[in-house]
C-alpha cells in the first residue's frame, strides 16, 4: 500500500469531489424508488390525480439528468487518478530497473519485467480504481438500501437476507482460489512474453538453422501453459458470477410470494411491494460486486505483490551514502589485489595488481574466458570487487559518487548495440552536439563512405536493433556514440572486431590521435590494435600472464609472437 500512497494523496481532492459525486448519485438513486411508490399508490386510487402522476414523472425524469451529469463527473475524476496511479507505479518501476546494476538484469528474464511493467501494473490499477468504486458502492449503496428495506419491512427483508451467508462463504473461498490462479497466471505470462521476445530477437538464427518447428513448439507449449493457468482463473471469474445471480434470484422470489401476500393481506400497499423489489434491484449491483470487487482485489494484490517484490530489490552497485565528487578528477587507475567472481562461484579475476598512469595507452588481450571484459567492467562499476578495491586518482571506486564516476568514463562494451532509430540519433544519444565535433567523430570511425552510400546520410533509420546494418558499420557507429563526449577515461573492449585490416588500422590510429590526454584501454585479440600502447597485458585465468611493451613481448610471450605472426600472414594474405 505504501506505494499507492503517494498517487492518491497527489489526487486526494479529485477522488474526495469524486466519492462526493458517487454518494450523490447513490442518494438520489434510492429516492427513485420511493416517487415510483407514490405513483403506483396514486394509480391504485379510485380517482388517480394526473397532475400529481405527471409531477411525479417529471422528477425521475430530473433526478436520471442529475443522475447522469454526477456519474460522468464520478467516472471522469476517480478512472482519471486511477490511470495516474498507473502511470506514477509504471514511472517508479522503469526507473526502479534503470537503476539496477548488472547482476540483477543477469538474473531477471525480460520478459518478467515486461509483464510486471504491463499487465500487473493494469491489474493494479483496477484493483485501487474500479475496486475503490465498487468499495464505496457496496458499503455506502448496499447499507442505505438494506436500512431502507428494513425500515419499509423488517420481517420481509429478513427473509430476503436467508441466501446471503452462503453468499459471502463462497465468495470468500472463491476469492482465495481467486489469488493463487492469478499469481501463477503471470508468472506463467511472464514466461510467455520472454520466450516470444527471444524469438523475435533471434530470428535470423531461427531462419539460418531452420530452428522454426522446435522455437514454435515450445512457444506452445508454454502458451498452453498459460492457458490452463488462465482457464482455472477464467473459471473461478466465470462461476462467481452466476452464483450471484442464483442467490438473488432466491431472494427475488421470496420476496414476490411473501410480499404479494403481504399485499393481499393490506398490511403492504403494492407501491411499497413495487418500491421493495426496486431497492432489491438496487442491492443487486452492491451483492454482485462483492464478487467482483474480490476478483479485482485479489488480482490487484497479487500483482501488487510481485511489482513490490521487484521494488524491494536493492542494487549491490550504487553511491554510498558518504559518496563523494571529487573537485579535481585524475584518471590515474590503480587495482589492489583485486579478485572478482560471478554469481556462478568460480574465480574471473584473482589477485589483480595493477597501476596505470593518467594518459597512459594500455592494451589487454588473452585467450577467450582470461578475464579481460571482467577487468573492465570494474572500472565504471558495473560490477564491485569481492576483493580487494581499485581507485581512480588515489579515490577508492566505492567512494565516488556513481553518476559522476560514469559521467568520466566512456565505455564501449563487445556487443555493438543499436537502438530503433536513425544514425545520427545513435551516436549523439540526444545530446547536443556542433556539427564539426560529429563531422570529426565521424571522420575517425571512417563513417564517411558508409553514410555517403546511404540515400539518408546520418539521418539514415537503421530498424530494431540496427537490422539494416552489417556487423562492421554497427560496431562503428557503436563507437562513434562512444567517442561522440571527450571523457578521461576511453574503454574500448574489442572495438574493430568486424572491420577488414585496412579500416581497422585507420580506426585504431585516428582514436590514438583523438585525444592524447586520455588514459585509453584497449582489449583486443587484434595485435595490431595493440601495437602502438604503452603497455599491453596478456591475461590468462584472471591473471595477468606477461605484461610490457609490443616489442618486449614479441621477444618474450610465445602466445602474443606467435599471434602476431598468424594475424601478419593472413593480413598480407588478404591484401
Amino acid at each position: 500500500m505504501k506505494l499507492i500512497y503517494p498517487y492518491f494523496k497527489k489526487n486526494a481532492v479529485k477522488i474526495l469531489i469524486g466519492l462526493l459525486c458517487m454518494i450523490l448519485v447513490d442518494a438520489t438513486q434510492l429516492i427513485i424508488p420511493q416517487i415510483i411508490k407514490e405513483a403506483i399508490d396514486t394509480l391504485s386510487l379510485a380517482g388517480p390525480d394526473r397532475g400529481r402522476l405527471i409531477r411525479q414523472c417529471s422528477y425521475i425524469i430530473a433526478l436520471g439528468i442529475f443522475m447522469a451529469v454526477l456519474r460522468y463527473g464520478w467516472r471522469n475524476l476517480l478512472m482519471g487518478s486511477s490511470r495516474d496511479v498507473e502511470k506514477g507505479i509504471r514511472d517508479d518501476l522503469f526507473n526502479h530497473i534503470l537503476h539496477q546494476d548488472m547482476a540483477f538484469h543477469n538474473r531477471m528474464k525480460t520478459g518478467d519485467i515486461m509483464a510486471h511493467a504491463t499487465s500487473d501494473i493494469n491489474h493494479v490499477r483496477m484493483a485501487f480504481g474500479f475496486g475503490l468504486i465498487v468499495l464505496v458502492d457496496t458499503v455506502l449503496l448496499g447499507g442505505a438500501t438494506l436500512a431502507i428495506m428494513f425500515w419499509t419491512h423488517p420481517k420481509l427483508t429478513a427473509l430476503a437476507m436467508i441466501p446471503m451467508p452462503l453468499l459471502v462463504f463462497l465468495t470468500r473461498y472463491l476469492g482465495k482460489k481467486m489469488f493463487v490462479f492469478h499469481k501463477t497466471a503471470q508468472e506463467s505470462f511472464s514466461q510467455l512474453t520472454e520466450i516470444v521476445r527471444e524469438s523475435f530477437f533471434g530470428i535470423r538464427i531461427i531462419k539460418v538453422f531452420n530452428f522454426e518447428p522446435i522455437v514454435g513448439r515450445k512457444v506452445q507449449i508454454s502458451a498452453k501453459d498459460y492457458f490452463n493457468k488462465n482457464l482455472k482463473r477464467a473459471f473461478v471469474t466465470a462461476l462467481l458470477r452466476p452464483l450471484l445471480g442464483f442467490f438473488f434470484n432466491l431472494s427475488t422470489l421470496i420476496i414476490i410470494f411473501y410480499g404479494g401476500y403481504l399485499v393481499m393481506e393490506k398490511t403492504l400497499t403494492a407501491g411499497e411491494l413495487v418500491a421493495f423489489i426496486q431497492y432489491l434491484g438496487i442491492l443487486a449491483w452492491p451483492v454482485i460486486a462483492i464478487g467482483w470487487m474480490t476478483n479485482l482485489f485479489q488480482r490487484g494484490m497479487a500483482s501488487l505483490k510481485r511489482i513490490n517484490a521487484m521494488l524491494d530489490t536493492a542494487p549491490e552497485v550504487r553511491s554510498a551514502a558518504n559518496a563523494v565528487v571529487p573537485k579535481t578528477f585524475r584518471s590515474g587507475i590503480c587495482f589492489n589485489r583485486v579478485g572478482f567472481s560471478y554469481a556462478s562461484g568460480s574465480p574471473v579475476i584473482s589477485d589483480m595488481n595493477l597501476t596505470w598512469d593518467e594518459g597512459s595507452k594500455i592494451g589487454i588481450s588473452g585467450p577467450p574466458g582470461s578475464g579481460k571484459t571482467s577487468l573492465v567492467q570494474l572500472i565504471p562499476r558495473l560490477y564491485n570487487p569481492n576483493q580487494g578495491n581499485i581507485t581512480i586518482g588515489g579515490h577508492d571506486l566505492a567512494g565516488i559518487d556513481l553518476d559522476f564516476l560514469r559521467e568520466k568514463i566512456a565505455f564501449m562494451p563487445q556487443e555493438s548495440f543499436l537502438f530503433s532509430g536513425t544514425i545520427k540519433d545513435n551516436i549523439v544519444m540526444g545530446k547536443p552536439m556542433k556539427k564539426n565535433d560529429l563531422d570529426r567523430i565521424i571522420q575517425v570511425c571512417c563513417l564517411e563512405q558508409t553514410l555517403s552510400d546511404m540515400p539518408d546520410g546520418l539521418d539514415t533509420v537503421v530498424g530494431e536493433r540496427g537490422i539494416t546494418l552489417s556487423g562492421g558499420q554497427k560496431q562503428r557507429i557503436a563507437l562513434a556514440r562512444t567517442l561522440s563526449v571527450p571523457r578521461p577515461i576511453i574503454i574500448l573492449d574489442d572495438p574493430i572486431s568486424q572491420l577488414d585490416t585496412q579500416t581497422a588500422s585507420r580506426v585504431i590510429s585516428n582514436i590514438h590521435r583523438l585525444n592524447l590526454s586520455a588514459t585509453l584501454i584497449v582489449i583486443s585479440h587484434r595485435i595490431s590494435a595493440l601495437a602502438s600502447s604503452d603497455q599491453i597485458f596478456i591475461l590468462k585465468e584472471g591473471r595477468i600472464d606477461h605484461q610490457g611493451s609490443h616489442d618486449t613481448l614479441i621477444r618474450t610471450d610465445r602466445f602474443y609472437a606467435e599471434s602476431f605472426r598468424v594475424q601478419q600472414f593472413e593480413d598480407a594474405h588478404h591484401a
